[in-house]
């Protein structure tokens, strides 16, 4: 363990929008691991210039944050970041830099962590163009850290293909899922149906922003699927910002708007409600570094119907039901497979539970600190 050795974590996703998406996720996750075991006392954030402290830093029982990262242009963000993060670590000193999105320091006399959930935009470089030369400069930088963690397998893959990197540096560590993701009782799920205006009726879950990575355009047509086996709802829960009217215009070509709830974001309890009322989870995702969404909804006791892609298959093992990459209606029939057969949706709710289960943050968090170890003793 690293008892009183100062290790300084980039906290910056935790005071703006990604603290409710994935990155969010991952460090507070991470953090509720120190915390349960016993060393939170020992990490500092490092944070955005101007912004409040997030609550976390209370929560956890993590060090008084001192170091602050100015704000520029969104766009040249990350390539500021390393110069930025370099000076802060010359000045704070910590033992160990831990950067949780990229923000690697362009030089360090101390030992440097990097966990690389994915690399999307370098996957998909006609998507994501802006995005693309914005990490350029990071992509690069990866070589150089002492070690990376990669979420899962295929992020490692990709890290050894995409960047280049030793993969003798590479540390696969999966996340976890909160404690609090478990199935809902009966009460909270009747509340949220009442809060969200789903009725009694049957429905089918979808988690997330709909960005082209995503699939609306196969979501639906899965959906148009499966309602020509069952008079079954569709649920999206997730703010689509941008892509709202793109997410709209799909499903109204595949005939499903009028049974399509889109319910914008949705608080944790909410979604754990949600995910405990659902028929099943249809996860259309063309690439994940993780995945979380699947986990979450097994953790719940609702059973997935998902693509094989990227880092799914190693995520879900054999909880979930798996089909063809992009085989749409392939996803609609398993999905009608599951809403037919009882038997065959308990078996899979319960072999859903019983895997999620692996998959804790007091995990995640004693293999990152066993890597710090690691670092700190051959450093």
């Amino acid at each position: 363990m690293v008892a009183r050795r100062i290790t300084l974590i980039d906290g910056r996703s935790l005071q703006d929008r990604s603290a409710v998406r994935g990155i969010g996720t991952y460090l507070r996750g991470l953090l509720s691991g120190f915390a349960e075991l016993g060393v939170a006392k020992d990490v500092e954030l490092v944070l955005r210039g101007g912004l409040p402290i997030p609550r976390e830093v209370e929560q956890f029982g993590l060090r008084t944050p001192r170091g602050r990262i100015p704000n520029v242009l969104r766009r040249l963000q990350p390539l500021a970041d390393p110069f930025f993060v370099a000076k802060v670590l010359r000045r704070l000193r910590p033992q160990l830099y831990h950067g949780v999105e990229y923000a690697q320091p362009i030089t360090s006399s101390i030992p440097v962590v990097i966990t690389v959930h994915d690399l999307i935009p370098f996957v998909f470089p006609r998507q994501y163009p802006w995005m693309r030369r914005e990490r350029l400069l990071a992509l690069r930088l990866l070589r150089h850290a002492d070690a990376l963690i990669a979420d899962s397998n295929s992020t490692a893959h990709d890290l050894v293909r995409l960047a280049g990197v030793d993969s003798g540096r590479i540390h696969v560590v999966p996340l976890g899922v909160s404690e609090a993701f478990v199935p809902a009782d009966p009460e909270a799920i009747d509340k949220v149906r009442a809060n969200y205006g789903t009725g009694q009726r049957r429905y089918v879950l979808a988690v997330g922003a709909f960005d082209p990575r995503k699939r609306i355009d196969l979501l639906a047509s899965a959906a148009a699927q499966l309602r020509r086996h069952h008079d079954v709802d569709l649920v999206i829960a997730g703010a689509q910002g941008a892509f709202e009217g793109r997410v709209r215009a799909a499903l109204a070509a595949c005939g499903v708007d009028a049974h399509t709830h889109h319910l914008g974001y949705v608080p944790q309890d909410d979604l754990i409600a949600l995910y405990g009322g659902a028929e099943c989870l249809l996860f259309t995702s063309e690439y994940e570094g993780f995945g979380l969404p699947p986990l979450e909804a097994m953790a719940c006791g609702t059973p997935v119907a998902m693509f094989d892609n990227s880092s799914l298959r190693e995520i879900a093992g054999e909880a979930a039901m798996v089909v063809a990459d992009g085989d749409a209606p392939a996803l609609g029939e398993a999905a009608a497979r599951l809403l037919s057969d009882p038997a065959e949706q308990c078996h899979r709710r319960q072999r859903g539970t019983s895997w999620a289960k692996a998959f804790t943050w007091r995990r995640t968090a004693g293999e990152t600190l066993s890597l710090y170890e690691a670092l700190l003793t051959s450093h």
